[in-house]
């Protein structure tokens, strides 16, 4: 269906603007090349009827079946690769949105304190109604509506959905990895990881001692820094192998390394094969 005074959207100066772009859509046909996103953002991603097997970060991939759908946490890269043709819908967030004006992430994660165990990936399932919504949500980005005043409206009646057709315990156990978090902090190492190889740099940008900055981190991203850094390294170098047409000399130069055999000792210390049979081999 086409949209009245199509132009005057096009060259509005909310339109279409790719920071501030919250959902995305994909169809994805048998031959579709894979989904691959560095999330500097924490998303949550709808599965229409298909299957696709879904990476996050270095954890071992996983199935998801149609009309399911999963949170990605921040700073965790997400793959995706159709097992047959589906359509996905992908919500991007930064703030953490909320489910109406009285209740939050944060009541979300106070009451469930303690009860919550982390996982991976929990998928839930696709209701009637969040079904209807997404279907619709999706003809009007094909008709052309891709204001951010559009997407910003959507996430918050996504949201509303979110509290009025799962109960809290689903929604607690799906969100757990990002309930209680430091928003302002995770932002604040998203956007900033990789100008630094130095800790103590990078605590000084944060205004923090290193062992301060080294606990907080670890209590936000569960994991040591260097450890961090390294998954996230590993995970953009097999992004840029599988995805990019750059070659493996220009790959090994983007991240630093000071010869290829140094590169190809990397990949099969961390991967157990060198950069070519990476690239040649599915995910």
């Amino acid at each position: 269906m086409s949209i009245f005074y199509e132009e005057e959207h096009k060259t509005c100066y909310n339109y279409n603007v790719p920071q501030q772009t919250v959902f995305k859509y994909f169809k994805l046909k048998d031959d579709s090349p894979p989904i691959f996103l560095e999330m500097g953002r924490s998303m949550l991603c709808f599965v229409a009827d298909g299957e696709i097997e879904v990476k996050l970060g270095r954890q071992p991939v996983e199935v998801v079946g149609g009309r399911s759908f999963f949170l990605v946490p921040s700073g965790m890269n997400f793959y995706g690769k159709q097992l047959r043709e589906t359509e996905v819908m992908c919500c991007s967030f930064s703030d953490a949105p909320k489910f109406c004006n009285i209740y939050t992430l944060e009541n979300l994660a106070a009451m469930m304190d303690g009860d919550v165990k982390e996982e991976p990936i929990v998928p839930l399932h696709i209701c009637d109604r969040l079904h209807d919504f997404l279907c619709l949500l999706g003809d009007c980005m094909d008709d052309g509506i891709l204001c951010a005043h559009f997407h910003q409206l959507k996430l918050q009646e996504l949201f509303l959905l979110l509290r009025a057709y799962y109960s809290k315990e689903d929604l607690a156990r799906m969100f757990s990895p990002i309930l209680g978090i430091d928003a302002d902090f995770r932002k604040f190492v998203l956007e900033h990881y990789r100008e630094f190889v130095d800790i103590r740099q990078f605590a000084s940008l944060a205004n923090m001692t290193v062992s301060t900055f080294q606990r907080k981190f670890k209590h936000e991203f569960k994991k040591p820094v260097n450890e961090w850094l390294l998954d996230r390294k590993c995970e953009l170098v097999i992004r840029d192998l599988k995805t990019s047409l750059k070659t493996i000399n220009e790959i090994s130069e983007d991240y630093g390394f000071s010869s290829l055999q140094y590169f190809s000792n990397f990949c099969k210390r961390q991967f157990g094969k060198t950069p070519t049979e990476l690239r040649l081999e599915s995910f």
